[in-house]
């Protein structure tokens, strides 16, 4: 891959080819699903859209959930397209509604997601390293986090091959150790080291269950400001980042979508959103908890963002590979993609969340009165393969789940850690409808629901490993307060989409859902 100081606007530049990359433990089965007779002459109609326009398409509704796009890009196509000058198509959920939004209480008046479409051809980037992809955010060589988070000039990034945030700018790989080296612990004038930390910290030993203070926290804390200087970056208004081929991936970073609208994420690989120094909390829940600070994809008081055909993971550091310390799980990661601080307006399509725990996080806080209002999301045609929780978990917001498909491996089943799905909030108001469910045999179908201060929760034509059921209802069978088998309100009313038959989306997510599906190349 080419290496250079800083992103260059691209004019004429040809095609080039990514590297191709080893998929790491927990990659998605492969896609072998065949539909059964009578629902393939069933979905005739709907699915010869693959391919086509959706303006050029007969066909509505169905062939439109089916596919979703607008112009070019679609998955079965035989050339490749630019996917960078794509928007979203019209009545795409709630990314693509337009009126006010009141992100932190002021005023946003929200249009159609569009991303960098408008971008002028000096604002067209290629990068393929974690400097470059810095510097087109920010708009200028060497460009500070608040450039880029205030930056709101169009901009269109094709990612090419992997962008590997712990990266320096010189092209060294920099390691937790190297960032932990540039801290002293105030006590002891020694370098900080999470094995000091570890050691100290021990509920086995004088520390007990207290919650860490002290030099040794305060040191940590330091050296996770160090890192964050490296690895996480901020993104602005009117930005798409697209990746270009089948293996474009960012890796080890946390990108916050901060204070921005209009943003535009597609057939991107977002990758070990790796934290070096988790907290121990010995007051999280019976047991304690390590917690994180980086989601691989952070939406914070954003409105207007679209998120298609792309792929969440925790690359090279799987759940099945952490250490456990203290008798609970090491988690060096937090969400995939979570939406929180009053984000507003998102749609999340056709995209895989794999083998994770805390998925997604819609509203992070109940203590967040501003927040409500705010919190319309729309989650379509995605995969979640052997996630713990969060898919997703609600506050306040209004959320509509639908033609999404939910699968447990028995591995997961076998190695425990399952919680639930969907889980209502407060002041929540979560619709899901038509989604398919497979669940390993032994768990328990009142699980998949879950209730964490909200009342309310619509559900309809779920299949659960491919028969009708009403999971709300197992749920409510069990639980100590029961949910309300209702929504205050009604997707319809805010958008025009017809859901697939539950009985289609194990084939058309497995088929058309996460990174590399797409055909896209750079604009020539």
């Amino acid at each position: 891959m080419r290496t250079r100081p800083s992103p260059h606007p691209r004019r004429a530049v040809g095609p080039t080819s990514g590297n191709a990359l080893a998929l790491p433990a927990g990659s998605p089965l492969t896609r072998s699903f065949v539909l059964p007779l009578a629902l393939t002459v069933g979905l005739a109609g709907a699915l010869v859209a693959v391919g086509q326009p959706a303006e050029a398409s007969p066909v509505a509704g169905a062939a439109t959930a089916a596919v979703g796009r607008t112009t070019g890009g679609y998955p079965g196509h035989g050339q490749h397209a630019d996917l960078g000058r794509e928007t979203i198509r019209a009545d795409d959920g709630w990314a693509a509604w337009s009126g006010p939004t009141f992100p932190e209480g002021v005023e946003r008046q929200a249009t159609p997601t569009t991303g960098g479409a408008a971008a002028a051809p000096a604002e067209v980037y290629e990068v393929d390293t974690w400097q470059e992809l810095r510097d087109a955010l920010a708009g200028r060589p060497g460009g500070s986090q608040t450039d880029a988070r205030t930056n709101q000039v169009p901009r269109i990034i094709y990612v090419t091959g992997e962008v590997d945030a712990f990266a320096a700018a010189d092209g060294a790989r920099l390691t937790c150790e190297d960032f932990a080296a540039q801290v002293t612990v105030a006590d002891t004038g020694e370098p900080f080291s999470m094995d000091d930390y570890i050691a100290h910290f021990d509920p086995s030993g004088p520390w007990g269950w207290t919650a860490p203070s002290g030099p040794l926290e305060e040191a940590r804390v330091r050296a996770a400001s160090v890192q964050a200087a490296q690895t996480q970056q901020h993104v602005g208004s009117n930005v798409t980042i697209v990746g270009v081929g089948d293996d474009a991936r960012i890796s080890g970073a946390n990108l916050r979508i901060r204070d921005a609208h209009n943003v535009i994420l597609r057939n991107m690989r977002f990758s070990d959103g790796y934290d070096c120094f988790p907290q121990w909390s010995p007051g999280d829940g019976d047991a304690g908890n390590w917690n994180s600070a980086y989601d691989n994809v952070s939406l914070w008081t954003s409105t207007s963002v679209w998120v298609d055909h792309s792929t969440f993971d925790d690359g090279a550091h799987p759940a099945e590979s952490l250490p456990v310390v203290f008798g609970r799980p090491f988690e060096v990661h937090d969400g995939l993609l979570d939406i929180t601080h009053g984000s507003d307006l998102v749609t999340v399509s056709y995209n895989e969340f794999l083998n994770h725990d805390k998925t997604m996080l819609i509203g992070s806080s109940d203590s967040r009165l501003q927040d409500r209002g705010q919190h319309r999301v729309t989650l379509h045609h995605n995969y979640w393969q052997d996630i713990g929780q969060r898919a997703p978990r609600v506050r306040f917001g209004d959320v509509h789940a639908y033609n999404n498909y939910y699968r447990q491996t028995r591995r997961q089943a076998e190695a425990g850690g399952f919680q639930y799905y969907w889980g209502a909030g407060k002041e929540s108001s979560l619709v899901v409808e038509n989604n398919a469910v497979s669940l390993a045999r032994g768990t328990d179908p009142a699980l998949v629901v879950g209730a964490y201060g909200g009342t309310r929760l619509s559900e309809s034509g779920t299949l659960l490993n491919g028969r009708p059921a009403d999971l709300l209802a197992a749920y409510n069978a069990k639980a100590a307060t029961p949910l309300a088998e209702e929504a205050r309100w009604t997707p319809s009313d805010a958008y025009r989409y017809r859901p697939l038959p539950a009985a289609a989306v194990p084939w058309v997510v497995t088929t058309f859902a996460g990174a590399g599906v797409l055909n896209s190349d750079l604009p020539s």
